[in-house]
């Protein structure tokens, strides 16, 4: 009897400390933590989202403004926050033999990306994404979900998603499904309202990034490179450097730039119109008027012929080097770079030796410049034409990224009102030609940035104000046109 009373006591008590074992055992750890991101336990403490960071089941994470985090969890799945969102890890709970696996997320606001772990792959039935309006469930998928006020939308780039209403809208929490949208059909984006209205519809790529905050072409590598989008994640815990430097912040989804408390109000100065830069015209070139023509001669007696030469190589098309490149700035890429601007862009170390960052492409590749410390020269003063030293640019598809020509680019800087105009002009056969102009503002430190509804530039002088360089973004219909420049006063 004694026996068996030790035996229950023994058995009950492994119960409860694999049960508390299982509560308290970490679910994820942070990757990527950018911006004003934070996590709250269940009892409600909060404290700062950081790098390499455990999860638990019930904690909260919260991203402000400028957040962005990237969650790894331990079955491999992945979930990308934005900014001004909320997630809560209800349950993560992996059972190889699939028995007791349960994975339950509540996006309470704002925008996700979920790219499915083992557990939901193996047995999709188990996986669910709570929103205010509707429940998400998967079938191996990569999908980014956006929740706020009256609706849920929902895109996908892999897989197939089902959306059911949300369980207190299901009488004893069995509702079927209402919608879905999946990677097989054109149909791939589907939005579903509280009343019930259901919108699916064909998606330009141009709105991916207007919608979702997030553009899943510029993450995917080229269909010739083996490491898949849904590596870069794994790759990012791996390095250091495709994380946002200390001191800069996100200015949009993807571009980030560097500047200081007090220059705070940089990004707000470049969502109102510039006063236009004057930039000298170039003097036309005037015609060459007609030569009179020339009496006739009397023909010249045929020499023998000369041997001939090695015949000369034709002039290739205009290259992206069209004069000698800054010394101060460098382009460089991060490690976990796909095939994006490739003839201007140094090794990470090669760039980041002895120069810190200015503006970037988060995971792509920054602007570096020598001279760590201090603000502008005090002696820069009036207005100044850039030379173009170097330029390159591809446009971003769903299908890949391919180079795009850049026909023309201009930068002006007014030094007296810390202001400056860029633009380009940009052509592929797949999206015609295309053009950015944009105007903004240039802080102390010689970074600008300077946005529009479908233009975004951004860019650094050196501290000499010899020597600039900027990328650019344009959203068209075909996708998205992306680049980076060199220039020289």
């Amino acid at each position: 009897m004694v026996g068996k009373i030790i035996f229950k006591i023994a058995f009950l008590t492994s119960l409860i400390l694999g049960n508390a074992w299982a509560q308290t055992a970490p679910v994820a750890r942070v990757a990527v933590s950018v911006g004003e991101a934070k996590k709250l336990s269940p009892a409600g403490q909060a404290e700062q989202l950081l790098v390499g960071s455990a999860l638990m089941a019930g904690d909260r994470i919260r991203t402000g403004a400028d957040g962005v985090a990237i969650l790894v969890f331990t079955d491999e799945g992945r979930i990308s926050l934005r900014a001004d969102s909320e997630l809560l890890i209800r349950h993560y709970e992996i059972d190889p033999t699939g028995v007791k696996t349960r994975i339950e997320l509540e996006l309470v606001k704002g925008t996700v990306r979920q790219i499915s772990g083992n557990g939901s792959r193996a047995q999709p039935e188990r996986y669910r994404l709570n929103t205010p309006v509707a429940v998400i469930g998967v079938r191996g998928t990569d999908f980014l979900a956006k929740t706020a006020g009256d609706a849920v939308e929902a895109f996908v780039h892999e897989g197939k998603i089902v959306l059911t209403p949300a369980a207190d809208r299901c009488a004893q929490n069995n509702c079927a499904p209402v919608a879905m949208a999946s990677s097989d059909t054109n149909l791939k984006y589907v939005r579903l309202s509280t009343d019930g209205h259901v919108e699916q519809r064909e998606f330009r790529q141009g709105e991916l990034e207007r919608i979702f905050g997030i553009d899943i072409a510029r993450a995917t590598t080229p269909a010739n490179r083996s490491n898949a989008l849904a590596n870069a994640p794994a790759r990012l815990i791996e390095s250091t450097e495709a994380q946002l430097p200390e001191g800069t912040r996100l200015v949009t989804s993807t571009i980030f730039a560097a500047y200081t408390k007090a220059e705070a109000q940089l990004l707000a100065h470049n969502s109102k119109p510039e006063p236009s830069i004057p930039v000298t015209p170039v003097s036309p070139v005037a015609p060459v008027p007609p030569a009179e023509p020339i009496a006739p001669v009397n023909p010249v007696v045929p020499v023998a012929p000369i041997a001939p030469v090695n015949p000369v190589t034709p002039a290739p098309e205009p290259s992206i080097i069209v004069a000698e490149l800054p010394k101060q700035l460098v382009w460089g890429r991060f490690s976990t770079a796909s095939a994006l601007p490739q003839q201007l862009l140094a090794s990470y170390a090669e760039a980041s030796q002895g120069r810190h960052v200015t503006v970037g492409e988060m995971f792509e590749y920054a602007l570096w410049r020598a001279n760590p410390s201090g603000t502008m020269s005090d002696t820069l003063k009036g207005q100044a034409d850039f030379r173009l030293a170097g330029a390159e640019a591809v446009l971003v598809q769903t299908s890949g990224i391919s180079t795009a020509k850049v026909t023309s680019a201009t930068l002006g800087v007014d030094f007296d009102n810390a202001l400056f105009k860029a633009t380009v002009g940009v052509q592929h056969a797949a999206a015609g030609a295309a053009a950015i102009n944009v105007s903004g503002k240039i802080n102390n430190e010689g970074v600008f940035v300077g946005t529009n509804a479908t233009d975004r530039v951004a860019g650094a002088l050196s501290r000499d104000g010899t020597e600039a360089g900027y990328l650019f973004n344009k959203d068209v219909a075909a996708g998205t046109f992306r680049g980076i420049t060199l220039w020289k006063r």
